[in-house]
């Protein structure tokens, strides 16, 4: 039997759900970015749709109504925790029975997608432009990274990751995190523990994708700590909204889902990507391979090395 290739998989972004009606302006205006960088039907629905229509099956059925041959259903969040392993999967199994002969695709959440770690850096840096700050952070600054939170442990050590990957390709040599709500430490306190520690100026980051309560809840309990300590200078470098960035990011798990994505845990593999302070690493050897498949020019950036007494040294490449 011989199955067609589907020509037109449209993509379904399943996203949390809120009460903010300006989450659904930002992922409608995201939509629209992602059509023009796949071309195909493009659709969206929320996990908590009791709060905000419509429902994942609904943005499913949608989907077909313009044209998918064949869907990819993507979780629109930033960590796989009880909502992407099991309340995405749940909420489109309806319509899968409905349509048992549809190719359908899941996709993975963005989690550690190297281009959500660029527009962190870019927010960080603008920020730090706009307050008149040096480029680089001082000794007595701290880096404060926020996310929703959840029981899931591994949804929460992911945004540990994300903070000290953030710290590590740029200037902040110290790093926090701290959650919304269900688990610790709140905002509140992770700023009080940064003033005791000393640091006098503290940037936030939200590890966030949508506008919506949680985000509000984290602002409030951060101001709440300032009141007490004024003396700490707080930068706020927001959080991530529907930017060229994200929608790279969502395009590319789209192609990941439909063609198959053979690596491992490397999204951000300092041996793959040319990463902040460590550009001359991408394409060395790794594990005894060559890095060709990944960088056509691992060769050439190998051979230039050949002379060079770190070469097999990647700790000082």
């Amino acid at each position: 039997m011989t199955v067609d290739t589907p020509r037109s998989p449209g993509l379904v972004l399943v996203a949390h759900g809120t009460r903010n009606l300006d989450a659904v302006d930002e992922i409608e205006g995201l939509c629209r970015q992602v059509r023009r960088r796949i071309a195909a039907p493009v659709r969206y629905g929320w996990v908590e749709w009791d709060l905000v229509e419509p429902s994942p099956a609904e943005a499913a059925e949608q989907a077909l109504a313009d044209g998918a041959d064949a869907l990819v259903t993507l979780p629109f969040l930033a960590f796989a925790a009880g909502h992407s392993k099991t309340d995405v999967p749940g909420e489109l199994a309806p319509f899968h029975d409905a349509h048992p002969d549809l190719p359908l695709y899941h996709g993975l959440v963005l989690g550690q997608h190297p281009r959500l770690h660029d527009l962190a850096r870019r927010r960080i840096a603008d920020a730090r432009r706009t307050l008149g700050l040096p480029p680089e952070a001082g000794e007595q600054e701290a880096l404060l990274v926020t996310g929703p939170g959840s029981s899931d442990p591994d949804a929460n050590s992911e945004l540990a990751k994300a903070a000290r990957f953030v710290a590590d390709t740029s200037s902040y040599r110290w790093a926090e995190i701290a959650f919304a709500g269900v688990t610790w430490p709140r905002p509140d306190e992770a700023v009080r523990r940064l003033h005791r520690a000393g640091f006098e100026r503290i940037t936030r980051f939200s590890w966030s994708l949508l506008a919506g309560k949680l985000e509000a809840r984290v602002d409030d309990l951060i101001n709440e700590a300032w009141q007490d300590i004024p003396s700490v200078e707080i930068v706020d470098a927001g959080r991530f909204g529907p930017a060229d960035e994200v929608a790279d990011a969502v395009a590319d798990r789209y192609h990941e889902a439909l063609h198959g994505d053979p690596r491992s845990n490397c999204d951000l593999c300092q041996f793959r990507l040319p990463l902040p302070g460590r550009e001359n690493r991408a394409g060395l050897p790794s594990a005894g391979g060559t890095g060709e498949r990944i960088r056509a020019d691992a060769a050439a950036i190998q051979a230039s090395r050949a002379d060079d007494p770190n070469y097999l040294d990647w700790k000082k490449a």
